[in-house]
């Protein structure tokens, strides 16, 4: 086994702290990639890293392992009660420009490539920005791009980042230097200053097609159109594409408390953060705390495009509410830790196995916990054995509740809170 330095040993010793005091002996595979970085370009000294957590009876685990999804899509009778597009209304626009001017409009920044998305590494190799190019050097027609055009100042890419990407590398960062050429051998090496005048001006000429999504399109039909449209070679999260098209103070604020102490220990810092799925977490929780479970008509999708806009326009336009919605969140995550430890938001028919966090136990626990005073959270705390003696048979003798938490379906959500807020109240209501 390789050796491993002091500063890394140090790292992998938090590793297992965070193991040991917040989940089951494992660590998810995102979080083993964040805190342990430096090393992705060392395969050695990450086997030996995993090896090192073995020793310490702990386990590096694959991150869907840890989240329990719900089936969210939309069936036969839910469909009818979301008020269709207007077809009238899909307004996009083809255009073909000359790469000059899509490398203007870059090198200007007026194309958002997204840089806070954080995508898993290699999606795209040195190779392959390299065979674009050759690609465009050889007249090679490029596919279509997409973009959200409704800022024209600011274009949002759709469907082409990858390659814009590769293009922003070679023409305007001149960072690129290029390898793996099939048919312009004589080019492996050659970056941009070096690049023969005719092959650029060649490039620059090239017209590639663009479709452009006009202003005016509703924004729940705007992201249906970047989930159908992106064919990235990773397609885009549900989050992903909401932290694109609602720009703003949500964006920020859902990530600050995403990276708080309160949701990672929570949580048991099982969550993957390297695709907003943490973002999402905390969306859920403040659409069903700012609209209620009565307003949600099946479509998560629209619901919490709903709450991105509704965090941009009036926690922007209120600092001070945003504030205290966060000083509650942050109270709740602390109480479900005291009253639930490690088996927060999951099933829990015994306090012996983890299962997976849920996003229908987070969303619910969670904002029915923030609508309680200090005084009830306080007491439910004291109360936390009783709470879980009443809990836990819920999974195992309460088929009914038991199926809501894997549905979508509006009543199966609605009776998955009915059934929790009546355990609340009745823990509450006990006499003391």
């Amino acid at each position: 086994m390789v050796g491993i330095s002091d500063k890394v040993k140090q790292e992998l010793d938090n590793i297992i702290s965070i193991a040991t005091n917040y989940s089951d002996g494992t660590v998810n595979e995102s979080l083993f990639r964040d805190v342990l970085q430096s090393l992705k370009k060392d395969p050695d000294t990450i086997r030996s890293s995993e090896e090192y957590l073995r020793q310490k009876g702990v386990y590096v685990v694959s991150d869907r392992m840890e989240i329990e999804e719900t089936d969210e899509n939309l069936n036969f009778t839910d469909f009818y009660e979301i008020k269709p597009y207007d077809p009238s209304k899909i307004d996009i626009s083809p255009k073909n420009l000359a790469l000059t001017n899509l490398l203007s409009r870059i090198e200007n920044d007026e194309i958002d490539l997204m840089p806070d998305f954080q995508r898993k590494s290699g999606l795209w190799s040195q190779i392959q920005k390299s065979q674009l190019i050759e690609s465009l050097i050889l007249r090679i027609p490029l596919p279509a791009f997409y973009f959200d055009g409704t800022d024209n100042d600011r274009w949002i890419i759709i469907d082409g980042l990858q390659r814009l990407t590769a293009l922003k590398e070679f023409f305007v960062d001149k960072t690129l230097s290029l390898t793996g050429m099939e048919f312009l051998r004589d080019l492996n090496n050659v970056d941009y200053d070096c690049m023969p005048g005719v092959y650029i001006r060649r490039m620059q000429e090239t017209q590639v097609v663009c479709y452009i999504i006009n202003p005016g399109a509703p924004v729940n039909l705007k992201y249906n159109i970047f989930k159908r449209i992106n064919t990235g070679g990773l397609e885009l999260e549900s989050q992903e594409i909401r932290h694109a098209l609602f720009q703003g103070f949500s964006t920020t604020y859902l990530k600050e408390l995403a990276d708080s102490k309160a949701f990672l220990q929570a949580t048991g810092y099982s969550i993957p953060r390297d695709r907003m799925l943490d973002r999402e977490f905390v969306l859920r929780f403040i659409a069903f705390f700012e609209f209620g479970v009565h307003t949600y008509t099946g479509s998560i999708d629209e619901y919490l495009n709903k709450a991105m806009e509704y965090i941009n326009k009036n926690y922007e336009n209120d600092k001070n509410y945003a504030k205290e919605v966060e000083d509650k969140f942050i109270i709740v995550l602390n109480g479900c830790s005291k009253i639930f430890g490690k088996f927060a938001f999951r099933r829990m028919p015994d306090q012996v196995r983890r299962r997976s966090i849920s996003k229908a136990l987070f969303e619910t626990w969670t904002s029915l916990l923030a609508k309680l005073s200090d005084d009830q959270m306080r007491l439910l705390i004291e109360r936390k054995d009783i709470l879980c003696a009443k809990y836990m048979p819920m999974f195992t003798g309460d088929e009914e509740f038991y199926k809501s938490i894997g549905s979508g379906k509006v009543a199966a959500v609605k009776k998955q809170f009915e059934k929790i807020e009546r355990l609340i109240k009745e823990v509450l209501a006990i006499d003391s």
